[in-house]
Order: C-alpha cells, then sequence, then structure tokens
C-alpha cells in the first residue's frame, strides 16, 4: 500500500530514486490506503481499504465516486452476459432490445408477496401476469374480475368459477372478493363469500333508476309472472229444451219439463172465464270453459350454456 503527492522535487541520486520508487508503489497499488490521498485530483484512483471499494475522484475534484468492491469479480457489479442480481435492484428506466423476453418472477396466488404499487409477476394459479394496483393484486388485461359469461362446455375453465352458489375462499379469490364482495352471500362471515347462482336461470339487466323494473337492488331476483290479460271465447248456439203445458185453461194435470219449471202457486188468469194456471219460470243457466295447456313455468325457446364468474 502506498500513496504519493505526485511531487518529486530537486534531491541527490538516492533520495530521488527513492521518492520515485514511492511513485511507482504508489500507482501501482492504486493510491491503496485506509485513508485518502493527500494531494488529490480529477479522475484519480484511490483503493479504500476500510471497505474494499475502488474509488475514483469525480470531475469537480470535490468527491469520490464509488466503483465498486475490491475483493469481488467485475468489483461486484452485473456482467454484460448473463448477470445475476440479489437483493433490490433500482433503476430509473429499463430499456429492453433484441427478440428474447422478459423472465418475470413465478409464485401461486398463496405465494403472493406483500407489494408495492407497480409491483409485477406471473401468477401460475390463475395463468395471468398480474401487476399490483396499491391494495390489491390484479390481472394484467383480459376480462376484469366478477364478470360473468357464458361458457359453451360442461368443465370450468382456467381462471374461471361456475356461478353455482358455492362459498369459496376470500383469500385464495382475493381479486373476486375485492370486486363483489357478499353482494351474493356472505359466506361463513370471515373466511369466504358467496358466487351468485346463475343455474337454471334467465339474467335480467339491472333497471338502475331507469323505471322498466323499479324497486329492485343488484343481486335480487324475481319469481315467474304472466303480465294480467284477458280472454275471449267464440260460442256456438246452444238449444235449450223443455216441455210447457199447452192445454186448455184450468188444464192443470199437465207439467213442465226441461227449462221450464211450474210455480206452486196460482193466479186467475181469466177471472170472467173463471180459468185459472200454474206460474212457470225459465232457467237459462249455462257455462263456457276454456281448455287448459302449459308446463311448470313461463319460458322462452332457449338453449343450456353454463355460466361462469372471471376470478
Amino acid at each position: 500500500m502506498a500513496q504519493h503527492d505526485y511531487d518529486i522535487g530537486n534531491q541527490n541520486g538516492a533520495n530521488f530514486r527513492s521518492d520515485l520508487n514511492n511513485v511507482l508503489d504508489a500507482i501501482q497499488t492504486t493510491n491503496s490506503g485506509s485513508s485518502e490521498p493527500t494531494t488529490k485530483v480529477a479522475y484519480m484512483l484511490w483503493a479504500d481499504t476500510t471497505n474494499n471499494l475502488l474509488k475514483v475522484r469525480n470531475g469537480a475534484n470535490n468527491a469520490w465516486i464509488s466503483l465498486g468492491s475490491i475483493n469481488s469479480t467485475n468489483l461486484g457489479l452485473a456482467g454484460l452476459a448473463s448477470p445475476t442480481f440479489t437483493g433490490t435492484v433500482t433503476a430509473p428506466e429499463l430499456d429492453l432490445t433484441g427478440n428474447t423476453s422478459l423472465k418475470l418472477p413465478v409464485g401461486t396466488t398463496a405465494q403472493r408477496p406483500t407489494g408495492a404499487t407497480g409491483d409485477i409477476r406471473f401468477n401460475s394459479t390463475l395463468s395471468k401476469v398480474e401487476t399490483y394496483t396499491g391494495s390489491v393484486w390484479e390481472s394484467v388485461g383480459g376480462v376484469p374480475a366478477g364478470s360473468v359469461t357464458c361458457f359453451a362446455h360442461s368443465s370450468v375453465p382456467s381462471g374461471w368459477l361456475e356461478c353455482n352458489g358455492a362459498n369459496v375462499s376470500r383469500s385464495t379469490y382475493a381479486t373476486l372478493f375485492a370486486a363483489i364482495g357478499t353482494t351474493w352471500g356472505t359466506g361463513d362471515g370471515s373466511s369466504t363469500f358467496g358466487l351468485p347462482d346463475c343455474r337454471g336461470e334467465w339474467v335480467r339487466g339491472w333497471d338502475n333508476s331507469r323505471g322498466v323494473d323499479s324497486g329492485r337492488s343488484i343481486a335480487t331476483t324475481q319469481s315467474d309472472q304472466n303480465k294480467a290479460h284477458t280472454h275471449t271465447t267464440n260460442s256456438t248456439s246452444k238449444t235449450l229444451t223443455g216441455y210447457f203445458p199447452n192445454g186448455p185453461h184450468g188444464s192443470l194435470n199437465q207439467h213442465t219439463s226441461g227449462i221450464f219449471t211450474e210455480s206452486s202457486s196460482s193466479f186467475n188468469e181469466d177471472t170472467d172465464q173463471g180459468s185459472s194456471g200454474r206460474r212457470t219460470t225459465i232457467d237459462a243457466t249455462h257455462t263456457h270453459g276454456t281448455d287448459s295447456n302449459g308446463g311448470t313455468e313461463v319460458r322462452v325457446r332457449n338453449i343450456a350454456m353454463m355460466y361462469i364468474i372471471k376470478y
């Protein structure tokens, strides 16, 4: 280890040689020492043995800049090819070129770290790239969590759940829980929440103050119903038959039948003639019926698919 002021003065031969050797030692050891050189110039090197760092004097000659560790390969700096980093790498901008790819950290949903806003990773459970929004991990692009769609198969695709009313984990499906909360069911009240149950159901657009289907909130159901209406029937003529006595006045031995009814009370139809008769009434009451047909519900022509929800 040696340092020198790099000023060789006039002196005799032996002293000059000794001073020159000290200068060469300082050059050879990169001005190494536990303290900075007394004489400093811009861009000079100094091997700081206290911290084992190689330093260079800045252009203004007022500070040292650390270049790296003396005891490490490449001064502890990343190589040009296939470098390996540890700890937190901070860079204002990353400019990638070429036709290769950027390798992201990979982990399951359960392995999600405590994120910072803007963090990015690949979720192997969801098979999705996701980023941290500042409050939750959210898939990058694609369909937002909580979206419901029809699927033309009986097997649920990756990244989705069937809308079957099941209670699922709030932690495993944290992004979906953040989107819909307990709108469709509180689950056990602490660790699970409910999914919508769309099996065998038609979905109707929420009215949301339009006034077509008033008085409903999101996630409510309705039973089946027919709109109030009337029916008309086409009737054909109906023959009503019966017997009415047509005998002479006073022929009380003849009786009515069919739609005619003979009263038990009598009247004097012709006092002058001395004739009398029975009171007779007509009953023309009858009914018209309509036939019943149909099934157990009101429906339109349809095709069966499975409703699924994105998580």
